[in-house]
């Protein structure tokens, strides 16, 4: 798969029906329903980018900001686009954003045997913090995951 035209730009309301259908795709026991996308994309304090590839969505991630803090609430990529660097992409513009909105922890929660995800937030200085238990629908743990601008600036 040639990934030479990419481009994030912001997540729009008539997006949502590729969202939705990636989403479920990716997420059969916990997809977000299409009004927890609307509800989503209301919030002031919610960013949320999408990614094309040669002019086909083949991700999407949001953050949300509140104060210093912010949550990265999503990364997908589609499974044909998967290994591609697209979520690294993702996730740097979300901690570039952060940056940007003067933000000092992100936190977010990842499944525990999902390795190249724990891989990737590794690379973006992303440490463990704590465990839940049996967060997901399938019992499957989340680690809690924080970034930390101020050990992370250049």
């Amino acid at each position: 798969m040639k990934t030479s035209s990419i481009e994030i730009r912001p997540l729009r309301w008539w997006d949502i029906p590729e969202i939705d259908k990636l989403e479920r795709d990716l997420f059969p026991l916990d997809a977000w329903s299409t009004d927890q996308w609307w509800r989503e994309l209301a919030q002031p304090h919610n960013h949320y980018v999408v990614c094309e590839c040669s002019g086909v969505l083949c991700g999407y991630a949001g953050l949300s900001v509140a104060g210093s803090d912010a949550d990265i609430q999503t990364i997908a990529v589609g499974e044909q686009f998967q290994g591609h660097g697209i979520g690294r992409k993702l996730l740097g513009h979300l901690v570039d954003l952060s940056v940007e909105l003067g933000v000092i922890f992100i936190f977010l929660e990842v499944r525990e045997n999902n390795s190249a995800a724990l891989s990737l937030y590794s690379l973006f200085g992303f440490k463990e913090i704590s465990k839940r238990v049996n967060y997901y629908p399938d019992g499957t743990d989340a680690l809690v995951l924080r970034r930390d601008e101020r050990e992370n600036r250049s």
